[in-house]
């Protein structure tokens, strides 16, 4: 990885999600059972998850990101502001298009803010899918092209640039209609015009929960 990527970029993602942290925890501590978070970046989710989680599984491509994780999930048992002990988190360096995890193994998974970046989406859609038991939920937190008119022509026009300043992320995916597609089942998706404050190019935003059917056993 890059000096930029592994020592800027996630300070660069701190104050992105930062502006998004309410929704976020809110979101996160509804997750139940065993929970897969894929792409966690700097940790940043890991002290939402309740007690209603009996363990908590994130992974991660970048392996510097993975170390500035554990580094504050062991700063936070520290501050006790952890629900879980810290022997419940598994911190792991991986593909979201290729995980290491077996089929109908995890009761929740959580997509935040990662689809935006994932080089092959469809793939690590259909590998999330996967790994979740029939009836288990997918809690998300995506942003998303805007509907057509003025701010879905811009993202298509800045996107290749941005594509490089941004470690890889994407402001015109059709996230929504990808997890459709692969098979899940929206519970609720709320679409949003989220925090002005933040670059308007990131405003759409879609959250919400699906599940995979019970017939896909």
């Amino acid at each position: 990885m890059s000096f930029y990527e592994d020592k800027i970029f996630p300070y660069v993602l701190d104050v992105v999600l930062f502006g998004l942290k309410k929704t976020r925890k809110e979101l996160i501590s509804t997750a139940e059972g065993r929970v897969l978070e894929l792409g966690m970046g700097n940790g940043a989710n890991l002290p939402y998850y309740s007690s209603k989680a009996s363990e908590v599984v994130g992974i991660e491509p970048c392996a510097a990101m993975v170390e500035l994780a554990k580094d504050f999930l062991h700063k936070q048992e520290a501050e006790s502001t952890l629900s879980l002990e810290l022997d419940r988190y598994t911190l792991d360096v991986g593909s979201g298009e290729e995980l290491p995890y077996a089929d109908d193994s995890f009761d929740t998974v959580v997509a935040c803010l990662v689809f935006c970046t994932i080089p092959d989406a469809e793939k690590a859609a259909k590998e999330m899918f996967r790994v979740l038991k029939p009836g288990g939920r997918m809690l998300f937190l995506e942003h998303v092209h805007a509907k057509p008119g003025i701010k879905h022509n811009i993202q298509n026009f800045v996107n290749p640039a941005w594509n490089l300043i941004g470690c890889g992320c994407n402001l015109n995916r059709n996230t929504k209609a990808l997890f459709s597609d692969v098979g899940f089942e929206y519970e609720r998706i709320d679409e949003l015009q989220h925090h002005p404050w933040l670059l308007p190019l990131f405003s759409s935003v879609i959250k919400g929960a699906a599940s995979k059917p019970v017939e896909s056993a």
